[in-house]
């Protein structure tokens, strides 16, 4: 930990490399970047460069280096002058200046940086772009996911959007850019425990997922086999759709599915798995008492099809006035239990008070379909109009569909008051196009590696 001297000595060093990079004094290099005509040269030194970066160690050695009237002249056309003004003021003052910049310039930055081999100063700028630009990395998921796995290098902006779809699914699973992703996006979802979402669904979506890729190397022509039916495929088709799979089917924790599930699901595509896999499963359902399972649980799921646990996590930090630091949907302390759903168990006011009445801690979900808003309450109390009151209830809202970029959050603030529906409210509440009761159960220990 470097002590307050230091940190003022520092910034005096910083200051003084700073200005020797504007001034230029004693510069033995000039690098021309861009491409016509937005080029432009930059005055450097080559010992600070080499000493900071292993690429221009080795471009600036004196087996690559090209001199002009005594000095290094060294071209780099594929990075913007705006970029490498960054990039060449890091080099110079450990300085990181990206706040005033965009999203998308970040991403290019951090593709330049990544050349350089800057590694230090990748990891700040993804540090400051996870924590800094949430709103604008969920505005623009699918693109940064896909630049987040173009290159190894960028670990914590992976690990964000994996975390993002481990704690919403649907954020992916549901949007048409799932079918165009990388396997290896999907094997690292795969291997996570904190993946939020059903065997069976992810199972189905594997499927979905390969036959995709499946209809994009068969070539166009009569013999095609690439149908949604697998009884249909020929031998070759088959076995081109085994190879799609090869290295996802162990990473599908099937023992995890009811029998049932497996039967329907997974048996017609029985020939994808591994001999020695396939009975492994077959001996846990038959007799899980001696067979325990292969594989680790994931994270269970929340039963609910107006919000995940993205959204639970968020409602959690409201129940625990934790607002200064949210729960990840790793941590949340509560077990989430459906009540009542409108569409399985219908909307009378009768069936609304047979299973929620009397009952405490209670969420009650709505879905406007005109706007696809999602509005909630939080009833601290127990449910019944004529109950004693608290203050701990809220009013929430979480925006269009699933995203949680702008909630609103209002509070009961006057003691001795808290919320409750009317018979009017009741009424309105079974006229809304979705809609869902849960019930918050007590506090569950929640352990992760």
């Amino acid at each position: 930990m470097p002590t307050k001297k230091m940190s003022k000595s520092w910034e005096t060093f910083s200051k003084n490399y700073e200005k020797l990079l504007l001034e230029g004094d004693g510069h033995d290099l000039i690098i021309n970047v861009g491409e016509e005509p937005l080029v432009k040269s930059f005055k450097a030194h080559k010992v600070i460069l080499r000493a900071h970066s292993p690429y221009f160690r080795r471009a600036l050695s004196n087996e690559w280096a090209k001199q002009e009237d005594g000095k290094i002249v060294f071209n780099k056309p594929n990075v913007s002058p705006p970029i490498f003004d960054v990039i060449l003021k890091y080099i110079y003052t450990g300085s990181t200046d990206v706040e005033e910049q965009d999203g998308e310039f970040i991403l290019s930055l951090l593709t330049a940086a990544d050349e350089l081999i800057l590694q230090e100063f990748v990891e700040e700028v993804q540090d400051y772009l996870v924590s800094n630009r949430v709103t604008w990395i969920q505005e623009n998921f699918c693109h940064v996911l896909e630049f987040a796995f173009s290159h190894s290098t960028y670990n914590q902006l992976q690990n964000h959007c994996l975390e993002a779809i481990c704690a919403d699914p649907p954020l992916l699973f549901d949007s048409d850019y799932f079918y165009c992703i990388d396997s290896t996006i999907l094997k690292s979802l795969l291997k996570r425990d904190d993946l939020a979402i059903l065997e069976v669904d992810l199972w189905n979506h594997l499927i979905k997922w390969a036959i995709v890729q499946l209809t994009e190397i068969e070539t166009p022509s009569s013999n095609s086999n690439a149908d949604s039916d697998s009884t249909k495929w020929n031998e070759e088709t088959m076995q081109t759709f085994q190879h799609i799979l090869a290295d996802c089917i162990p990473l599908i924790r099937f023992t995890l599915m009811t029998p049932n599930e497996f039967r329907e699901k997974v048996w017609p595509f029985k020939d994808c798995l591994p001999a020695k896999l396939y009975d492994t499963i077959l001996w846990h359902f038959l007799m899980p008492e001696k067979q325990s399972s292969p594989f680790l649980p994931r994270l269970k799921t929340i039963d609910s099809k107006l919000i995940t646990l993205k959204h639970a996590a968020l409602i959690a930090t409201w129940i625990d006035r934790k607002e200064s630091k949210n729960y990840s949907h790793t941590e949340i302390p509560y077990e989430f239990s459906l009540l009542m759903r409108g569409s399985r168990d219908g909307f009378s006011q009768q069936t609304l008070h047979q299973r929620c009445g009397g009952q405490a801690k209670t969420i009650m979900l709505m879905k406007i379909k005109s706007t696809e808003e999602i509005f909630g309450m939080y009833i601290s109390s127990v449910w019944s109009n004529s109950a004693s009151r608290q203050h701990d209830s809220f009013m929430f809202s979480f925006g269009e569909g699933r995203e949680t970029r702008t909630p609103v959050l209002s509070r009961v603030r006057a003691a001795g008051y808290d919320l409750a529906l009317s018979r009017g409210q009741e009424r309105a509440y079974a006229r809304t196009d979705k809609r869902e009761f849960i019930q918050i159960n007590g506090t569950l220990p929640v352990c992760l590696s």
